[in-house]
């Protein structure tokens, strides 16, 4: 089967504190199997038995980056897809794995991180705040948790089986990570000064707009467009404009 267009050094498989030997080392195993190379850890070195099982892979191990939370290891990654077991109101499912495949594809010249949860009792609320974006992997209702190793197994597999033409050729690319936090925290600076929020919300105006941002993934121009839009309703609101620039990234 002949692989995709992604780069793979732009994707990083992302692990929060993983506490059971041989996972680490069969989750680098995986990697390499499906041409992946960029492991990070949230916490511990992998033991020498993750070493063992990950038999003809020690270098993703031995070149794994040990950072001390998450917010360290996305904050210089455009995107960041969390991968949860939980589903419920408060813990909205953006995506399952086709969708998380596709997404991607679409998006092949940013830096992707798919982050995974510690095997006990997955991500905080707070880190799975750092990721814009929820995949889940659907299975037996009653017994839905999945292996860590086999997780990843899934992710890395549907990212691999991309077929050859649907990686996006667009040269009208999505904006990166930290163009996207600049219009997120203006639209909240505009809503705020223009008056928006009432005393008791009951939406998370500033998930919704993080979540939205990276589900459009959109262009400069358009960033520009919505930064326009906003500026022109404070003008309406306020009488004044809150300023704005076309700073466009090369």
């Amino acid at each position: 089967m002949q692989n995709n267009r992604l780069d793979p050094t732009l994707i990083h498989f992302i692990l929060v504190e993983p506490i059971y030997e041989g996972n680490v080392g069969a989750i680098a195993r995986i990697m390499n199997n499906f041409g992946f190379v960029n492991l990070r850890i949230v916490g511990s070195i992998p033991s020498k038995n993750d070493f063992y099982l990950a038999m003809h892979s020690e270098h993703i191990l031995s070149d794994a980056q040990v950072f001390d939370d998450l917010a360290s290891a996305v904050e210089d990654l455009d995107r960041v897809i969390a991968f949860s077991r939980r589903l419920g109101k408060q813990k909205p499912i953006d995506l399952d794995p086709p969708a998380m495949a596709s997404y991607i594809a679409d998006i092949p010249h940013l830096k992707i991180g798919l982050v995974f949860g510690r095997e006990t009792y997955g991500l905080t609320d707070e880190e799975a705040g750092l990721c814009e974006l929820r995949c889940h992997i659907p299975a037996n209702p009653t017994f839905p948790s999945i292996n860590l190793a086999q997780a990843v197994a899934i992710a890395a597999w549907e990212l691999y089986r991309l077929p050859i033409d649907q990686t996006s050729e667009s040269t009208d690319m999505a904006a990166k990570g930290a163009e996207l936090v600049k219009l997120h925290d203006y639209m909240l600076e505009v809503m705020t000064s223009s008056g928006f929020f009432r005393d008791h919300e009951s939406t998370n105006w500033d998930v919704f707009l993080t979540r939205l941002l990276a589900t459009m993934n959109p262009t400069q121009e358009t960033i520009w467009r919505l930064r326009q839009m906003f500026n022109r309703w404070h003008v309406l609101v306020t009488g004044k404009g809150i300023g704005y620039e076309r700073d466009f990234q090369e």
